[in-house]
């Protein structure tokens, strides 16, 4: 709750987050004031999930009466705070959507903004009630004005840099020639609309300032609405897109079918909104009913659902809000958690396709670049895809439709063993090499000064776990083919060359000997006595740098390591890369450690994995702690863990210490990307990130389970 005496800075410095299940999202600041260039009321999807545009950036929105007049809206501009409208925002809240409450004289006035699910378009509801001797007759008059705009998510735009061609009728306005779509539209009840171009010049953004990037822009506004509001009664804004023949998307609304003429929608906009919101609370309970009463996970569900995006292409997952769009690795990393614990198994499997239909050469896609389709610079999200398939399996017991993909798992693993690109190949070893000192292929992938800033070509340690589990889970899936009566060959009917892809069933103890003998290797090359695990191999020879990839490797049963190395890399990563707000990716004392992530694009590049920490991590700290605590019941020191170090129920709470801050996060209700690796450990990167927000779950869920089944160990 705010009061009317707090300063705008405190709550400006938490945002909050609408999707539209499209690709489209509305999000701002609890006070109002945009701070950032990705900060705006509506963001509408392109072609692809990752690909969005500005449509409007905010209403400016004004109240008079017979005792006063209030400006709602507040902007930040060079030198000044213009309208101040916070001086009158009286609370905010986040449940179920966004909603500031203003005191204007003697009412209440409230501002809701909300999207749907499979409806690209934002709502805003003004409603007013009485308070303090207002009389129920009394009306007041509310004038609002659209700052629109059409520019790519990751631009700032000025005057001139959009002329559509305006179209005005009684309670609406058309813009002809948005990027996004044929045409936007703003339409309001009880109002008339009164044409006056004009742009607002020179809106300042901060956080883009700290950020070392283009920090002001400018936004058009077509005209304004004029409306009266009496209390009791609601006064609705849509802004949406239209197509050329001017129909709304409209999905989901009973009795309407898939799409409402404009002019049905102008007339019946305010009982349109109004059943489209109650169809939204009640899709959004259900979403939460899923986490079975636990509080925090519910929460969870919710953010994780703001991440699961259907459009032309099938379902994908974002990886992050703002700024990220659909990545392989966050994608297979993320799914888990996601799809599996809240199961969602029906998305889950259109992931999978998705992305099957798209290998080349055993590649999964790294990423999916706006206009320019997939990119494969990746080396493990292929392994990730094998991985998330196998939790898949165990979490459904859908043995068939994993059975559907096993050519192209083949696919994966057979290039991978031969060669492809990126300079991936199995070595004589069994290990797996991968890139060249030009090249970042993992997920440490930054580049300073257009160079990888942490070089991790060779044998990255988590990589060569990765493949080792994917060698013996293919090896074990044709062994089950066997089993079943299957021989010869499979046929899919994936990808742009429907056809059959050969793979030898009987011969799956090639595939199970091959991991067998590269975990051997990987038991002597990698193991690093005291420290727990080296990061890489290069041709110099092993690397030892204090890194978190080695957690990945310890939750990997198949590399059979011996509990002691495990128990090294537990210490180690507790206690030289943990901190409060995640796991650092390098340890304090190395050369090159970076404790701040902040600055412009160079300094917060060269700091994303030199210290930076990740709050995904936490996931497979928690697996390995569960993994070890599986073997040996009690952390003590006459068990092999050194003194003083905390057991699972203690990893689990420091967990639950972050997790239990979503009210009070950079994002209400989701979890950042990053965190600084020093003190104060202040959040970075997106607000809003998958893994994050995944790993989280899974943890929880984990607990709920383990205390539902009543075993030890927690």
């Amino acid at each position: 709750m705010l009061g009317k005496d707090n300063s705008w800075l405190k709550p400006s410095l938490q945002e909050w987050l609408e999707t539209d299940g499209r690709g489209g999202f509305s999000s701002s600041t609890s006070c109002g004031i945009h701070t950032r260039r990705y900060h705006g009321w509506l963001f509408l999807a392109g072609k692809d999930p990752g690909e969005r545009w500005l449509a409007l950036s905010k209403i400016e929105d004004t109240c008079t009466g017979p005792d006063g007049k209030w400006e709602l809206s507040s902007n930040l501009y060079p030198g000044s705070t213009h309208p101040d409208g916070i001086r009158h925002l009286w609370a905010f809240s986040k449940e179920p959507f966004p909603r500031f409450i203003f005191r204007v004289g003697k009412g209440i006035l409230q501002r809701e903004i909300f999207m749907v699910n499979g409806m690209p378009g934002v709502f805003c509801i003004y409603s007013l009630t009485e308070a303090g001797g207002m009389s129920g007759r009394e009306s007041r008059t509310l004038v609002l004005r659209p700052l629109c705009n059409s520019r790519f998510y990751h631009h700032t735009v000025r005057e001139g840099s959009w002329n559509p061609r305006v179209l005005c009728r009684e309670n609406a306005v058309v813009l002809e020639g948005h990027s996004a779509w044929d045409s936007l539209a703003l339409v309001c009840t009880a109002g008339s609309f009164t044409g006056e171009a004009r742009w607002y010049r020179n809106m300042i953004y901060p956080l883009e300032r700290e950020r070392g990037l283009d920090y002001t822009e400018d936004h058009l506004s077509p005209g304004y609405f004029t409306c009266q509001i009496k209390p009791g009664e609601d006064v609705v804004l849509w802004a949406g897109p239209v197509s050329g023949q001017r129909r709304v998307c409209i999905s989901r609304l009973p009795g309407t079918g898939e799409n409402v003429s404009f002019n049905e929608w102008c007339q019946g906009l305010t009982d349109y909104a109004l059943r489209l919101r109650e169809l939204e609370v009640g899709r959004r309970r259900r979403i939460q009913a899923g986490a079975g009463g636990n509080k925090l996970l519910a929460k969870l569900y919710l953010a994780a659902d703001q991440f699961i995006v259907k459009a032309k292409a099938g379902t994908s997952i974002i990886a992050g809000y703002h700024w990220f769009g659909e990545w392989g690795r966050d994608t297979f990393i993320s799914l888990p958690g996601l799809l599996l614990n809240t199961r969602r198994f029906s998305e889950a499997k259109d992931v999978f396709m998705r992305f099957a239909g798209q290998i080349q050469g055993g590649l999964v896609p790294n990423c999916f670049v706006e206009g320019q389709g997939a990119a494969y610079n990746s080396v493990d999200a292929s392994l990730w895809f094998i991985d998330a398939l196998a939790k898949y399996e165990k979490v459904s017991g859908d043995w068939e439709f994993v059975k559907q993909l096993i050519p192209k798992i083949g696919e994966i693993i057979d290039n991978y063993i031969t060669g492809t690109g990126n300079g991936i190949k199995m070595h004589s070893s069994g290990l797996l090499r991968a890139g060249n000192r030009h090249s970042q292929l993992t997920w440490m992938d930054a580049r300073a000064d257009g160079v990888p800033a942490t070089p991790r070509d060779g044998f990255p340690v988590e990589v060569n776990a990765l493949w080792i589990r994917a060698l013996s889970l293919y090896g074990n899936w044709l062994k089950k083919l066997a089993v079943q009566g299957w021989y010869g060959k499979m046929r899919t009917d994936m990808g742009s060359k429907p056809g059959e892809i050969g793979i030898d069933i009987t011969g799956h103890m090639k595939y199970s000997r091959l991991a067998l003998k590269a975990a051997k290797q990987f038991r002597r090359l990698f193991i690093w006595p005291g420290a727990g695990l080296y990061d890489r191999i290069d041709e110099k020879g092993t690397v030892p740098e204090i890194r978190p990839n080695q957690l990945i490797a310890g939750s990997i049963t198949e590399l059979f390591l011996p509990r002691q190395a495990l128990v090294e890399i537990w210490a180690t990563v507790f206690d030289k890369l943990l901190s409060p707000h995640g796991i650092r990716t390098l340890a304090p004392f190395s050369t090159g450690y970076q404790g701040r992530y902040a600055g412009g694009p160079r300094e917060r590049d060269g700091a994303y994995h030199q210290g930076t920490a990740w709050p995904w991590l936490f996931g497979p700290l928690f697996d390995l702690s569960v993994r070890l605590l599986e073997t040996e019941p009690v952390f003590d020191g006459t068990r092999g863990i050194p003194e003083n170090r905390p057991g699972l129920t203690e990893i689990t709470h420091l967990l639950l210490s972050h997790v239990l801050r979503l009210d009070n996060n950079t994002c209400i209700g989701t979890i950042f990307e990053v965190a600084s690796g020093d003190p104060p450990f202040e959040a970075g990167g997106t607000v809003s990130q998958a893994w994050s927000v995944s790993e989280a779950i899974r943890i929880l869920s984990f607990l709920d389970d383990t205390a539902e089944s009543g075993k030890p160990g927690t």
